[in-house]
């Protein structure tokens, strides 16, 4: 789950990160471009989900594309980096988008939920259709079986352990 504020790369704390994770990205990515976000809407989960990253068991996330409209932000790209933060807005670990795509909720496969380490499959359709329900009223949408979400894979590039 993914929905946190996205942060733009201007914040010294960022910035100072992004460096030390030089020694672990190619040299001709050096001068890319980051985001840098947290998961979920409340410290708790964003917390939670973050530990799953810094495990190793979670290798995915989603949005709902809704989400991405309301903010007027382009869903990532492959390829692209993220710092990933706490809800204080701490770095804690850089990842690297592996494929981006889009389904339906109902689309989703039990694979890709079970790669978010989020639980078991009917925890992630229960857990997701929450979030997704609490997103959608705070944007001013509506949540339901075909709701577009942005599906997302990722590797682990620096973790701040």
């Amino acid at each position: 789950m993914m929905a946190g504020n996205p942060l733009r790369g201007s914040d010294e704390k960022l910035e100072a990160f992004w460096k030390n994770c030089w020694d672990y990205i190619p040299a001709e990515d050096r001068n890319a471009s980051f985001s840098s976000w947290f998961f979920g809407d409340s410290p708790e989960l964003a917390d939670d989900l973050l530990a799953l990253v810094l495990e190793g068991k979670k290798t995915a996330t989603c949005g709902a594309l809704f989400d991405y409209e309301y903010d007027n932000e382009d869903p990532p790209e492959q390829g692209s980096y993220h710092i990933l933060t706490d809800f204080a807005g701490m770095p804690r670990c850089l990842i690297q988008m592996t494929s981006v795509s889009l389904a339906a909720f109902c689309d989703v496969s039990e694979e890709f939920a079970l790669a978010e380490g989020e639980g078991t499959f009917a925890e992630w359709r229960r857990a997701h259709q929450e979030f997704f329900t609490r997103r959608a009223e705070a944007t001013g949408n509506s949540f339901n079986k075909d709701t577009l979400l942005v599906l997302e894979r990722f590797k682990l590039i620096y973790p701040v352990k």
